[in-house]
């Protein structure tokens, strides 16, 4: 078990010291009430301007944050001494793990003021100036504008950034004889920038109900390629999040934009039978299946082995792995496979009759808050045989979908 998590730990930290400003996916929410009618007066370097939309009107509220972007060399040095130390060295250390950053909000008249970070590394090799505001009306969707300004604004400076007047635009459509309904989408256009190359998407559990910042079940955005199949989101609901890379001027700019999709799909295996198997090689059947209940962003809870309870399972069946069995009904012609919670140390197997097993691809890097999603080729399925490493592994799981 180790040799699968220090790797993942070390690429963890590693990746945790690439240094950005948040995008429209950041739901923290804004209390109206805390929204002065005009930029405070700040002491000291600061960033100031104003928010406008691409109609030209102040934005009020927006999240304005300044993160002072350290060099390549810099944070390999605090990414290698926190993957060493395990973390640790990110309190020790007094340039931190997390790049300086300070934090404001766009006044009523969309002017805004914002303190230097203060920094105790090297210089700064560019200023990131990122600006995420509510769009649309809702609540729930966002649009943001990230601008890389040059070193020399540290010493604080002026800047006026657009953001888009509209969220996300999803789109859906059927494709051909393709299986299941298809998701596209379009970055709404912001005003004086340029965008170019091609677009990135995220998708992000959310609650069943509620706001967005409520969504506490799976904080990990889950890269998709489009066109996506919106069966993955079966009958939930999902934050889409895309990026696209442009110029603001003759500045860097990320633009970024979210929109809620509603699923209105439901799985053949919904519903399913499914059972664990013990620290003796037998099966524990499930009374009730948590990995087929519809609940698709919170881990399952099996009724498992109490000889398990407290560690690995004695013996050798289950010790340093464990094995799920869903069974459906019937045999069905499966063309997609999704496996909420199914992380890097997963194998996937399906049969039509449990006897002979079909291995499908492993999923790729994937942590276990995201989303295992895997095309079919039509053949029966019956049974799809989970196998993860054992611990947290096993009860990160929450949901195993197939879809005729």
């Amino acid at each position: 078990m180790r040799r699968f998590l220090a790797p993942l730990v070390l690429a963890g930290l590693l990746a945790g010291c690439v240094d950005s400003g948040p995008g429209a996916e950041d739901r923290t929410p804004v209390d109206p009430a805390t929204v002065p009618a005009t930029a405070a007066a700040v002491d000291g370097p600061a960033l100031r301007g104003t928010v406008r939309d691409t109609g030209g009107t102040a934005v009020s509220g927006a999240r304005v944050t300044v993160t002072l972007l350290r060099s390549k060399s810099e944070r390999a040095s605090i990414g290698i001494g926190a993957a060493f130390s395990l973390g640790l060295s990110c309190f020790a250390d007094k340039r931190g793990c997390r790049a300086p950053t300070a934090e404001g909000l766009s006044a009523r008249d969309g002017t805004f003021a914002v303190g230097m970070p203060k920094n105790n590394g090297d210089a700064p090799v560019a200023v990131a100036l990122s600006v995420v505001a509510p769009v649309g009306g809702s609540g729930e969707n966002r649009v943001g504008t990230t601008v890389t300004l040059p070193a020399r604004m540290a010493e604080g400076g002026t800047f006026d950034v657009p953001v888009a007047s509209e969220p996300l635009k999803l789109t859906r459509n059927r494709q051909g004889t393709r299986p299941g309904p298809e998701l596209r989408v379009q970055m709404p256009a912001t005003s004086k920038a340029k965008a170019s190359g091609p677009v990135s998407v995220t998708v992000t559990q959310l609650p069943a109900e509620g706001d967005v910042s409520a969504a506490t079940a799976d904080f990990t955005e889950t890269p998709v390629s489009l066109p996506f199949d919106l069966r993955v989101a079966e009958d939930s609901r999902l934050l889409v999040a895309a990026h696209r890379e442009g110029k603001l001027g003759n500045r860097p700019v990320t633009l970024s934009a979210t929109s809620v999709l509603a699923g209105t799909e439901v799985p053949a295996s919904r519903g399913a039978s499914c059972r664990v198997t013990d620290s003796r090689g037998k099966p524990l059947a499930q009374e009730t299946c948590g990995l087929t209940d519809g609940r698709l962003g919170s881990p399952w809870d099996p009724v498992d082995d109490p000889r398990c309870a407290d560690g690995p399972c004695p013996g050798t069946a289950q010790n340093d792995h464990r094995d799920i069995y869903v069974t459906l009904d019937r045999p069905i012609p499966a063309t997609l496979l999704v496996v909420r919670g199914c992380g890097f140390t997963c194998t996937v197997e399906v049969s039509a009759d449990g006897r002979t097993w079909r291995e499908l691809p492993a999923p790729a890097g994937a942590g276990t808050d995201g989303f295992y999603v895997q095309k079919l080729s039509g053949a029966a399925v019956k049974v799809v045989h989970v196998r993860t490493a054992t611990g947290g592994f096993f009860t990160k799981l929450r949901e195993v979908s197939v879809f005729r």
